[in-house]
């Protein structure tokens, strides 16, 4: 109970829950698709399930705008510099609709070539093509949400987020069975439906997230915003952006490596992956929640120079996602079989799977290290650092040891988790060391 005494720690949970609850949505929305389409036909999901993972490049891509305006919005916030924010703003959603377009005209070029590169059967590329054609072509939405979201949160006001997800799982969900299912007369159109609802909902939800910031932040667009152009504010995003689209693209390339060699596998065994990590992302919430939580306080702390508060806040933060990490991935063990037989009824996925869920308390408690850890490091502006570690130990363990542990010594998706959980662990404690140096003190945006 001591954790509620202070007001930094009340702030912190009054962050900290809305954020849990809207990235539980967000995951929900994220994968409604694969839940309800496992009622639809297995294949379906494996379709999905792989594109799936081509897609969340461009989250990446737009999570480093979104994750910099975060941290100097929060930084401004502490400093107490209001037209440096609405510069921010408006710099920010700008740069995320401009690669968004690049990005769309990217994946409609080269969609043969992504799926030749990640081995995806041909009968599954037949059943998910017009899915990911779709829905990559209309990541607009996507990446003004995420930039939208990015600007409530630091401003202080994440429920707001959490309001457009209810409508947009709600939307998604009523979609997603009137074309899977044909609900209210409509035609069954299979992962071409899903797309279809998956669009539409996000449509709204980005609609909803505009109208929000400009309400609640005080915003209008105006060209004063680029009068003179904002070279120092993009500088900044980017100085922030890059270095993070490279650590977190890395991660997803690396993943990609390992799903073309899980493809290699077999069908089922591609579904029981795309079940686990849908699982595994329902883990991660707890600890993304108060990372993101950290990420607010710390970057205002620095902003506001008020550094000793800020590296307790790191340690304070990463204690309570660990233990919540343990406690998480404990009960998802306990319940594996009912978690399972949600998902699939097919005996051959459920034993793959089965064989998975212990190794989920090895991967989810070291993976805690890195998502406060580096949370934190980049709120404060230190962000060279985490890219550089990230990259080298998904390269040096995730990926070699996954092909050794999976593939050569024939473990399957276990080797694939217990290789994962090696670069968790060990990237996790040369993060925590870094933290402890607290050289991030020096790295703050604000002079």
């Amino acid at each position: 109970m001591v954790l509620f005494k202070s007001k930094q720690n009340k702030k912190f949970f009054s962050l900290a829950i809305p954020i849990f609850l809207e990235l539980t949505l967000v995951n929900v929305v994220g994968n409604i698709d694969t839940i309800m389409l496992g009622h639809f036909s297995d294949e379906a999901v494996g379709a999905v399930g792989g594109i799936t993972q081509a897609l969340n490049i461009q989250n990446v891509l737009f999570g480093f705008i979104s994750l910099g305006t975060g941290i100097l919005i929060a930084q401004y916030v502490g400093a107490k510099n209001d037209r440096k924010i609405k510069e921010v703003i408006a710099t920010s959603l700008f740069l995320n609709f401009l690669f968004s377009f690049l990005l769309a005209l990217g994946y409609m070029i080269f969609w043969k070539q992504i799926f030749t590169f990640m081995k995806l059967p041909k009968e599954l590329i037949e059943i998910g093509k017009y899915y990911f054609l779709l829905v990559s072509s209309f990541c607009a939405f996507q990446a003004l949400t995420l930039t939208a979201g990015a600007i409530l949160k630091s401003y202080g006001k994440p429920k707001l987020m959490l309001f457009i997800n209810v409508g947009v799982n709600l939307l998604n969900i009523l979609g997603n069975g009137m074309f899977l299912f044909g609900w209210m007369g409509f035609p069954i159109l299979g992962t071409l439906g899903v797309g279809i609802s998956t669009i539409f909902s996000r449509a709204l939800g980005c609609i909803f997230a505009i109208y929000f910031v400009k309400k609640h932040c005080h915003f209008q667009f105006s060209k004063k915003y680029f009068q003179p152009f904002p070279y120092k504010t993009i500088k900044n995003l980017l100085a922030i952006g890059i270095p993070t689209a490279g650590e977190n693209l890395a991660w997803n390339v690396g993943q990609l490596l390992i799903l073309a060699m899980i493809n290699g596998l077999g069908t089922n065994y591609i579904a029981a992956r795309t079940y686990l990590m849908l699982i595994t992302m329902f883990i991660m919430i707890f600890s993304l929640s108060l990372g993101h939580a950290t990420a607010i306080q710390i970057g205002q702390l620095v902003g506001a120079k008020k550094w000793n508060q800020a590296y307790l806040r790191g340690f304070t933060s990463l204690k309570l996602s660990f233990s919540l990490a343990l406690i998480t991935s404990g009960i998802v063990f306990l319940l594996r079989v009912p978690i399972m037989t949600i998902f699939t009824q097919n005996e051959e996925i459920l034993k793959i799977s089965y064989q998975v869920f212990p190794y989920f308390i090895l991967l989810e408690s070291g993976r805690v290290f890195n998502v406060v850890i580096i949370n934190a490091l980049h709120a404060s502006g230190d962000i060279l650092p985490p890219m550089v570690i990230g990259i080298i130990f998904v390269f040096l363990v995730a990926v070699p040891f996954s092909y050794l542990f999976g593939i050569k010594l024939a473990w399957g998706l276990v080797g694939v988790w217990i290789a994962n959980a090696m670069d968790e662990w060990i990237r996790g404690f040369v993060v925590l060391y870094r933290w402890k140096s607290q050289k991030w003190k020096t790295k703050s945006f604000i002079s």
